[in-house]
């Protein structure tokens, strides 16, 4: 026992230690790597400016890592000057470390590289007594070393301290580019006939950039790699104009995916170049643009995604917060104000309506007809069902906490990847922690989408993982909805039969995901049957399932419903409506009867009959739905029915589903709808539809 509480108290210490360790051999990578990065020909400051920089502890690793570099055969001038340096600069950083505030070691560490790169440039220069052009390189040299030295002070802060920013302010985006540009100058001499890696690197950085970034990411990271290699060496001048104006040109035109931003990278770099003439490394050049932009419409649209959170507005989350609060302080009172005028027009009827019987007796008169009575019922309810779905909207941005800008914007590229074009995307976070993403879009190519491919790769985006999507038409534009993935899944089984073998049958119903985690089903029977029946109980079945994709909840769609039959005809049209709705997170059940038969739930083997007494939706003015709620897990089964299975009573359903062996839903469903057929001895007929549900466990 006691050696085990002694493994676990040394744990946090070795991953200290080991943390530790990776840091040492990062920076000590990082500091061999800049000291090879050179300026004007033959000047390489960038080495004692990564060493400044370094956070903490972690100087060590990169002093030692410049001082290898300067220490190995190089171009650089008078290695024994950035020695010096390097260890001027390291205890100057030491030294004043602790006496200057958080927020000012950026400017330390560019004071101290910058200082101590130039009082070692000017002993050089005088030892040797070098010309006033050679002392105004040396003193230029020292400032490159002050700035990336402040640039790789504030991009470590920010990757270093800060790795769940969320957005970068522009400034801190602009040290990000010059350092990286920094780095990649440093992988420039690694070439092939005059193709630079570092400068394919470099191309590769500022397409990336421009394409989660847009113009602003592409210009500023154009800008900073081609500073960098501009410096470098006098042949490599125009590569500043043609970064930066191929980085703004591929960040307009990125909206319209990878291929349009890459080719407005090309023609702006081509055009740029001209300048120059048909030089060698003009060609070169444009070989590495050719090569990066291969290499960057092979690469999948994944990589790179982190560079999203660099652009990201870090005022994203307290802004959203604001206006959803906005927005459902505007929808509750808009839903009040709708349930105020509905009285004041249900009360102003009842006046009128007082006054015209007075005026009826006094003339001897008809009052007014009862239609008109209906008309106005119709509209009171109107008001207040449009004030009950303002209700349900507001509660359900309630449930929502925070809006996902970043991962919106990868959802984007993930779309335009499928040819499709998005036109809205959101992706909104609940107080469960569970993610839904909305997105609007139009088809840009030819093809059919995969759905569970366009969910797998939305799922490695968002680093969730989701259901395939449900999709609605909206216009000219594809509503998709996805969820997170669930507990369970549904398996199901429908069989149905038509009055005396018709075409048309008095039964309709849907079953679909809502996007929210929840299975839902419909059922409706029509009155009678054949075609008039079948119009009233597919419209019901319709309308209802609709509303429920678009988001409006249960009494508000059947009070909607309701309202569309009453005024479909002069003639009676009623239909019952049977909806179950499955939260397939938790196994919850909820039942809502309007005038529909029993259902039944079989639960660990038990059968247990869902009944609830109702009036069919297109009779009355008002309906009302009768909700029963159950709790079933995997395995279970629920069987929705139309009347005329119940023709034959109730009984001999139960005990056929109580007996039912582990086969497919669809194979009760069909066993139910014939076994109801030959038993009615009536001779009578009827049409018969029965929905059977298994749930599954999804893990």
């Amino acid at each position: 026992m006691t050696t085990t509480k002694s493994r676990a108290a040394d744990k946090p210490q070795e991953d200290a230690l080991f943390r530790n360790l990776c840091g040492q051999i990062v920076f000590f990578a990082l500091g061999l790597l800049c000291s090879k990065a050179t300026v004007f020909g033959e000047y390489a400051p960038f080495g004692v400016a990564l060493a400044a920089a370094a956070p903490g502890t972690l100087i060590w690793g990169g002093t030692a890592g410049a001082l290898l570099g300067y220490l190995l055969p190089g171009v650089a001038r008078v290695p024994v000057h950035y020695l010096a340096a390097l260890l001027a600069g390291g205890a100057l950083r030491w030294a004043l470390n602790d006496l200057v505030k958080p927020s000012q070691k950026a400017l330390l560490s560019g004071g101290a590289a910058g200082l101590s790169v130039l009082c070692t440039g000017l002993c050089v220069a005088v030892v040797n007594g070098a010309s006033g052009g050679s002392t105004a390189l040396f003193v230029a040299e020292s400032l490159l070393s002050g700035a990336w030295g402040y640039f790789f002070a504030r991009t470590l802060e920010v990757l270093w301290d800060k790795p769940s920013t969320a957005g970068l302010l522009p400034q801190d985006l602009c040290c990000c580019a010059f350092s990286a540009g920094a780095i990649l100058l440093a992988l420039s001499g690694v070439a092939v006939e005059g193709v630079s890696l570092g400068r394919i690197l470099a191309v590769l950085f500022i397409l990336y950039a421009a394409r989660f970034g847009g113009a602003a990411g592409g210009a500023v990271s154009g800008i900073g790699a081609g500073a960098a290699f501009a410096l470098s060496t006098t042949g490599l001048n125009y590569l500043s104009g043609a970064y930066a104006l191929g980085g703004l040109m591929a960040g307009l035109f990125s909206p319209l995916g990878k291929l349009a931003g890459a080719c407005a990278f090309i023609m702006a770099n081509v055009i740029a170049s001209l300048q120059v003439g048909s030089t060698p490394t003009v060609f070169a050049g444009i070989y590495e643009v050719a090569i990066a932009t291969v290499v960057y419409m092979i690469l999948p649209s994944r990589v790179g995604a982190r560079f999203l959170r660099f652009f990201a507005r870090k005022d994203d989350a307290p802004r959203t917060d604001g206006l959803r609060r906005s927005i459902v302080s505007r929808l509750d009172f808009t839903a009040q104000t709708m349930e105020k005028i509905s009285d004041t027009v249900e009360q102003v009827g009842d006046k009128l309506d007082e006054a015209d019987q007075l005026e009826s007796a006094r003339e001897h008169t008809m009052p007014t007809l009862p239609g008109k009575n209906l008309a106005r019922g119709l509209l009171i309810q109107q008001f207040s069902t449009v004030g009950t779905v303002l209700e349900e909207m507001a509660s359900d941005l309630e449930i929502y906490e925070r809006c996902d800008y970043q991962t919106a914007r990868a959802v984007r590229e993930v779309l335009r990847d499928f040819n499709l074009t998005p036109v809205d995307v959101n992706c909104v976070v609940d107080r469960f922690g569970r993610m839904k993403v909305e997105a609007m879009a139009t088809r840009s190519g030819a093809g059919v989408v995969n759905k569970a491919q366009l969910a797998q790769e939305i799922s490695r985006t968002c680093s969730r993982r989701f259901n395939p999507p449900v999709i609605m038409r909206v216009g000219a534009n594809w509503r998709m909805v996805f969820s997170e993935r669930v507990r369970y899944r549904v398996l199901a089984g429908c069989a149905r039969h038509s009055c005396n073998n018709q075409k048309l049958c008095g039964d309709s119903y849907q079953y679909f995901s809502d996007g929210q985690g929840h299975e839902v089903a419909v059922l409706s029977d029509g009155m009678g049957t054949g075609g008039r029946a079948a119009v009233d109980g597919t419209m019901a079945a319709d309308v209802f399932s609709d509303l429920m994709k678009a988001g409006v909840g249960f009494d508000s769609a059947l009070k909607i419903v309701n309202s569309a039959l009453v005024v479909k005809s002069v003639d009676e049209s009623l239909a019952t409506l049977d909806v179950l709705s499955l939260d397939l997170y938790t196994g919850s059940v909820e039942f809502y009867k309007a005038g529909a038969p029993m259902s039944f739930v079989r639960r660990d083997g038990d059968v247990i009959p869902i009944d609830a007494p109702g009036v069919p939706v297109g009779i009355l003015e008002e309906a009302k739905f009768h909700k029963i709620n159950e709790e079933i897990d995997a395995g279970d089964l629920i069987i929705l029915l139309s009347d005329g299975a119940l023709s034959s009573g109730a009984n001999w359903i139960a005990d056929k589903i109580s007996g039912w062996d582990d086969r497919m839903p669809q194979e009760l469903a069909e066993s139910i709808v014939a076994e109801a057929v030959a038993r009615r001895v009536d001779g009578h007929d009827d049409d018969i539809t029965v929905l059977v549900f298994k749930l599954i466990d999804n893990h």
